[in-house]
């Protein structure tokens, strides 16, 4: 059980981590430091809901044990919970920096579209599926030197809190896990590191459960203890995580607050159980699958439920979830500069209609590839790449894929809503690799699998109508602020997205790069070596010659 300080005794707790070993306030795996147990109190959370949205069902309460019910269908399970951590049970917490977020996202690797999304759950095609990271700093830090150096305290927390290794170097295998240098900055106050998941990675199944954050994280690191609700059936964990995310804050009191959302699905199943966390004010909500249906509250301490009032624009037409669709084909896929052919077709509503509104399709490239920043400027001059476009990522076009330290970049294209086709050629390019690169292709368009190629498949497009945050509606209760989702990257990058473009079937993201043949690596190096002798005769030969004439 995780452990977290009382504020009460925080001053002493503090006095006597200084005591001990630096290593409480170092510590890069998040374990437990040795010896630390004497220093912490009971757990204290702070506050749990949990909101189940689905079926009919038949709940009981059992007061201060939790609930119980069945439903004939399958739901959605929400749990939301604020705990508060002491500073010395965390990484110290850098001065400038205002907030981080670990996100987990499977949406976009989900096959089975046979579940409706409830309407708090943004869209699947706006979130790619993969763990993101993200830090923001405050918004009084200087741009320039003092903003880079924030941001390099950030990417340094970041790290020992993730648990990733100090000690990894440029070079080392792409396999290896990337050090603190792996972020990269979003232009503002915000640094993002993104590893992407695949369904086969993960076991993805659409009758399996997920459990997502063992995939990111160890089973002793906090945030893997922390993010378990208990939702149980016949004695086990019934859950598949859809999404986790986890934001933290540092309070005016010098603690850490973690608010964790976990959004998962329940199958239809008798006798789930909800037990509350210790120490927790909790309260559960039920939301029915429509607008006529009743919804209520019911505290843990409560026998009588509360109904639940919810605003008319709460249920959304499904057919407006759309507002068009994106597709994006490669050319030339198996060369090292490639094309991606984007093609998006949107309609406006009436909510989308402002002069402020436009449409925004953000692109991904791991390190493998890279936009070259100088390339997309002259064609946005020719007027070749919509109205603008913002690039985040590392420039260095000469380094090959295993020098590069950080994971990839982030190119946002941005159109007038003014045209309702958006049609662009975007120009990528191939980072060489070092030999030996223990990857094959896997077969492609008829192709045999082999070793001199290397197959890779990009993320899919994310497309959306995005508009000012003044034109949206607040939430009206704190159950409903509790549903509401934080996309990856949208809030850093200053986008509020208000519809989403489904991706078309069409959109083809497969690339073959090729690599050296480890059979041929011998030769190679030897015949360079051997050009690189026969030069420096010649221009001694040369120098010489010169000279006695």
């Amino acid at each position: 059980m995780v452990r977290l300080a009382s504020s009460v005794a925080a001053p002493m707790l503090l006095a006597l981590a200084l005591l001990q070993s630096a290593h409480a306030l170092s510590n890069s795996n998040m374990e437990r430091p040795e010896g630390a147990e004497q220093l912490f109190s009971g757990p204290a959370l702070a506050t749990e809901e949990h909101v189940v949205f689905g079926q009919e069902v038949s709940m009981t309460s059992s007061a201060g044990s939790g609930w119980s019910f069945e439903s004939d269908g399958s739901s959605w399970h929400i749990w939301t919970h604020t705990s508060i951590f002491d500073r010395v049970d965390l990484p110290l917490w850098p001065e400038a920096m205002k907030e981080a977020r670990i996100i987990l996202s499977s949406g976009m690797c989900r096959t089975d579209s046979s579940r409706p999304m409830p309407p708090f759950v943004p869209s699947r095609e706006l979130e790619h599926c993969g763990s993101h990271i993200l830090a923001t700093a405050h918004d009084d830090v200087p741009h320039g030197l003092p903003m880079a150096v924030a941001q390099a305290q950030m990417q340094k927390w970041l790290a020992q809190f993730m648990g990733w290794s100090q000690n990894v170097q440029a070079g080392d295998s792409l396999s290896a896990t990337l050090g603190p240098e792996a972020f990269i900055s979003l232009g503002n106050s915000s640094i993002y590191h993104f590893v992407p998941l695949s369904a086969r990675a993960m076991g993805l199944r659409p009758d399996s459960r997920l459990d997502l954050t063992a995939h990111v994280f160890g089973s002793h690191h906090y945030l893997h203890e922390l993010i378990a609700p208990k939702v149980m059936y016949r004695g086990k964990q019934w859950l598949d995580n859809y999404r986790v995310e986890a934001q933290l804050q540092r309070t005016t009191h010098g603690f850490v607050s973690i608010r964790i959302q976990v959004i998962s699905t329940l199958p239809a199943a008798p006798n789930v159980s909800i037990e509350p966390q210790d120490h927790a004010e909790s309260r559960i909500a039920w939301i029915g699958p429509t607008k006529n249906a009743a919804s209520f509250m019911l505290a843990a301490n409560q026998s009588m439920p509360e109904s639940l009032h919810l605003p008319n624009d709460f249920y959304a037409p499904t057919s407006d979830q759309y507002t068009g669709s994106v597709s994006i084909r490669t050319a030339g896929f198996s060369s090292f500069h490639p094309n991606l052919l984007v093609t998006a077709n949107s309609h406006a509503t009436p909510l989308t209609e402002s002069n402020s509104c436009h449409l925004s399709t953000l692109l991904v490239l791991p390190r493998t590839y890279f936009f070259d920043p100088y390339q997309l400027r002259q064609q946005h001059d020719d007027g070749l790449l919509g109205s603008r476009f913002r690039h985040y990522g590392q420039t260095e076009l000469e380094k090959p894929a295993e020098a590069v330290s950080t994971w990839g970049s982030v190119l946002v294209l941005s159109q007038d809503m003014r045209e309702s086709q958006f049609n662009v050629t975007v120009p990528i390019h191939a980072r060489y690799r070092l030999p030996p690169v223990h990857e094959q292709t896997v077969g492609y368009r008829g192709e045999p699998t082999g070793d001199t190629h290397v197959d890779l498949t990009l993320p899919p497009p994310i497309s959306a109508v995005v508009c000012p945050a003044g034109d949206l509606p607040l939430p009206a209760n704190d159950i409903l602020s509790n549903l509401h989702v934080r996309l990856a990257l949208f809030d850093e990058l200053g986008l509020v997205p208000v519809s989403s473009l489904q991706i078309a079937p069409d959109t083809d993201m497969l690339l073959r790069m090729p690599v050296p043949s480890t059979s041929h690596t011998s030769l190679i190096q030897l015949s360079t070596l051997g050009l690189l002798f026969a030069g420096a005769i010649f221009v001694i030969h040369s120098a010489r010659s010169n000279k006695s004439h």
